[in-house]
């Protein structure tokens, strides 16, 4: 059972929370998502994506729901948008979600702008996925692989699916 009170979390929760290890629940859900993805981009399938699975903190026994969802993922990269989430399941509130290629606009902006971003979890907001940073080249080397992108945000988030 978890000690953390999703709705109110400090910054110290937050990385903690991003950085403890996480599991699929089931593996089978993620080979899902992996076909899925695979499916898409080789053009043997729909071109949706969209599929959940369940992760668990090993430490702390937090329930996430892991999703992502691209709506044509045979557009041209320029076009391409598409997103992957981890949020609490007890609440569904985001510890992180990357948007990659999609429009935002910060509480400080006059203007939503179209750029690949990241939210985490940020306690001084009513809305705790209300701040989108510019995401690091260096943790999303490759945004246009959508397979490449989703490894990524394992590692940023800590999940081990093997």
């Amino acid at each position: 059972m978890s000690t953390f009170d999703e709705s109110s979390l400090s910054e110290d929760d937050v990385q903690y929370l991003l950085n403890a290890l996480k599991h699929p629940k089931e593996q089978l859900k993620i080979d899902e998502i992996r076909t899925k993805i695979s499916e898409s981009v080789t053009l043997l399938g729909g071109s949706e994506i969209d599929g959940n699975a369940v992760i668990l903190g090993i430490v702390d026994d937090i329930e996430y729901i892991l999703h992502i969802h691209c709506g044509d993922a045979l557009l041209p990269i320029e076009s391409l948008s598409y997103s992957i989430h981890l949020r609490f399941k007890q609440s569904n509130l985001h510890l992180a979600r990357l948007d990659i290629n999609q429009r935002h606009k910060n509480p400080w902006e006059k203007t939503a702008k179209r750029y690949s971003h990241i939210h985490i979890y940020t306690p001084e907001y009513a809305n705790k996925g209300r701040v989108a940073i510019p995401i690091d080249v260096n943790e999303f080397p490759n945004i246009s692989n959508i397979a490449r992108t989703l490894e990524d945000f394992f590692k940023k988030t800590n999940i081990r699916t093997s």
